[in-house]
Formats: structure tokens, sequence, C-alpha cells
């Protein structure tokens, strides 16, 4: 296996074997704060730069195929829904719904007040954000439609969707929460 890891502007690609470095994808012009890869092995990268950037590794390396423009400041987190959908969350206060079929643009989910932190997709496809504004908020990954807020008493830092339906939240106040999705 392959094992990815964010470098400054650059992305490493680490043998998940033996731990040797491979090679270093270049091509973000600020920090890559986030990575995720897709069941073909395509790799996505989001940095300080408002860009996603999208790879096809090969044994000589990785190919930039697009560069997805559209957020307006850093893209902290990405997330893959197995419905074909990627989800890129933004201090921007916007998450950005993305095709992985053609890379296109499908939709912007709207609605928190503050810098989106982390996104996250549940096997149900459904779609859960956090922000600096206190709460995490979910959505309908079949159309974007919002569901419900939850508000909490700090910045949401970090979203791990359990089994089941159990969402676990990492605040900023170095608090984790459990919460039934369901």
């Amino acid at each position: 296996g392959t094992v990815y890891s964010a470098s400054d502007i650059a992305v490493d690609v680490w043998s998940g074997e033996d731990g040797s470095h491979l090679h270093r994808i270049a091509g973000h012009t600020d920090n890559v704060a986030c990575l995720a890869v897709g069941t073909d092995g395509t790799l996505y990268s989001g940095s300080h730069d408002e860009t996603i950037r999208v790879w096809k590794p090969g044994w000589d390396g990785s190919r930039l195929i697009r560069t997805l423009d559209g957020h307006t400041d850093v893209v902290e987190s990405l997330a893959l829904s197995g419905n074909g959908k990627m989800y890129s969350a933004s201090d921007d206060m916007t998450i950005r719904v993305w095709s992985t079929v053609d890379d296109s643009h499908l939709g912007t989910l709207e609605g928190h007040t503050d810098a989106v932190h982390v996104v996250a997709v549940a096997v149900d496809d459904t779609v859960y954000s956090g922000s600096r504004d206190f709460t995490v908020r979910t959505w309908s990954g079949l159309d974007g439609t919002p569901i419900r807020t939850l508000q909490l008493y700090a910045a949401v830092m970090t979203i791990v969707i359990g089994a089941g339906s159990t969402v676990l939240i990492g605040d900023g106040n170095n608090r984790v929460s459990a919460w039934n999705g369901g």
C-alpha cells in the first residue's frame, strides 16, 4: 500500500511496506491542509491556496489531473462519499460538492456563519460539517438539503463517524462528545 502525508506545499508519498519515501508531489502554492484518497487510488489535496488538486498516482510519480477552484479561503477538510461525490470544507464558511466522476462542481452547502473546519460523510451519505460557529450541521447527501443543526459550546475541530449512527465530535475546548446522528 501507499501512505500520503502533507508537508508544507507538497504531498509526500511513502511505501506502506517498508516506510521508504517514494516521491514528492508538488503543485500547490501554499500549505496543504487535507488529503483524501478515492477507491480507485485518485488522490485529492486541499490547500491554503484555496484549491483542490486531483492527482493520479503512478509507479513513476503522480500526475496532476485537474485543479478545482471555487473556494475563497483555505480548504480545511475533504470527504468522499460512496455515491460519487466529494465534499470540501473551507474557511469561506461553505462546503462545496464535487463529482468524483468528472470533477465538476455540483453545488454549495451554505448555512455556517464562520469557518468550516471539517466535513465527514456517513455510510448512508448523510453529510456532517463542523464549524468555528460552534455548530455541527447535517445535510442530505442526495440533494444537499439541511437536516438539522447541533449547537455546541466551542468551535468544532473534528468529526468521526462511528459504528451505527454514532458521531464523535471534537471541539476547541479539548472535549469529545458522542451524538446519535440517526
